[in-house]
């Protein structure tokens, strides 16, 4: 008959059953250790990246239009990526030569930087010159008159940036300088941390990517309502603007109708034939309601005038006017 196992051996046994072995310990806690580069820490959080990214969806799609309008061509901007790299990284990603601007931001005393790719930046110049927007393949830099002819675009670009951010912090970007080497203009010291939104360039049949690099502290300065305030941008109308919705608007025809309700027991309403004559339940002096549309809009009384019935409205809802109806 076999040994009969005490209770403490079987206690024994199962502990030594279940100890993980040195080489799965040494396995879990390596799983559990978190790289962190403290050359280049994380200043902006996931929430605001995600937030900076539908910011920048409004702008790609503004400065599109306004790209079309400006170029007369068909032009698209999308955003393909936003994230926080080193300067020096994003250096490291652009073209060279290229065309390369340093943007002034006040009142910050960062610069931020603006790449837009020759793949591009030949096919707008040929557009503006009076070509078609056909890109040749061109490896050179550009030259002076053909960087004045892409400041006139960076400049639409800046001013649909201000026109973006403004809700969120007031400040004006503006061009501080431009290069054709990147390496050449100093913009942020190699380890500064910085974001780096992509943009998808499309003019004509042209297709290049454009990068925009930003301090983080425009992203710091607003704190923690960042996140939250992104949405609730709204870019104010201007006075033409104004002026024109209400002109249209002034055109539109609508529907004033008296509200004048009365009830009836079925069989008198059965038993109506023409000429007979109904009670309204109101009095002429009593007040009724105007309607325009389903919308109660103004206080009147009945009135008569040149032989017709009208309403005479006494009071705006909210305000209040006369003037006959």
């Amino acid at each position: 008959m076999g040994k009969i196992l005490t209770q403490d051996e079987i206690d024994a046994l199962l502990s030594a059953s279940v100890e993980t072995s040195p080489e799965r310990r040494d396995e879990q806690e390596a799983a559990a250790v978190i790289r962190y580069n403290f050359r280049r820490p994380d200043r902006v959080s996931k929430e605001q990246l995600h937030s900076l990214r539908f910011l920048h969806d409004r702008f790609a799609r503004n400065v599109s239009t306004s790209m079309s309008a400006y170029l007369r061509t068909i032009s698209d901007v999308s955003v393909v990526s936003v994230e926080q790299f080193s300067y020096s990284e994003f250096l490291m990603s652009l073209a060279d030569p290229t065309a390369f601007y340093a943007l002034a931001i006040p009142p910050f005393d960062e610069l931020g930087a603006l790449e837009i790719n020759p793949g591009v930046a030949f096919a707008i110049i040929d557009r503006m010159l009076g070509g078609v927007g056909q890109t040749a393949t061109l490896t050179r830099a550009l030259t002076d008159i053909e960087q004045n002819v892409i400041d006139a675009i960076v400049k639409l670009f800046l001013d649909a940036l201000t026109e973006t951010w403004r809700p969120l912090v007031d400040l004006a970007f503006g061009i501080r300088g431009r290069e054709t080497r990147p390496l050449m203009l100093q913009v942020a010291a190699p380890n500064e941390t910085v974001i780096m939104i992509v943009f998808d360039m499309k003019v004509g049949n042209s297709r290049a990517m454009a990068n925009l690099c930003l301090p983080v502290s425009l992203v710091e300065s607003t704190g923690s309502h960042f996140a939250q305030a992104w949405h609730r941008q709204r870019r104010e109308p201007t006075a033409s603007e104004r002026e024109w919705v209400h002109e249209n608007l002034s055109r539109v025809p609508v529907v004033l109708s008296a509200l004048i309700e009365s009830q009836l027991p079925a069989r008198e309403l059965l038993a109506m034939v023409a000429g007979d004559v109904v009670s309204l339940g109101v009095g002429a002096h009593k007040p009724i309601d105007l309607l325009v549309g389903s919308t109660l809009k103004f206080k009147g009384r009945l009135a008569v005038e040149s032989e017709r019935i009208g309403v005479r409205i006494e009071q705006r809802c909210g305000g209040s006017t006369a003037a006959e109806a």
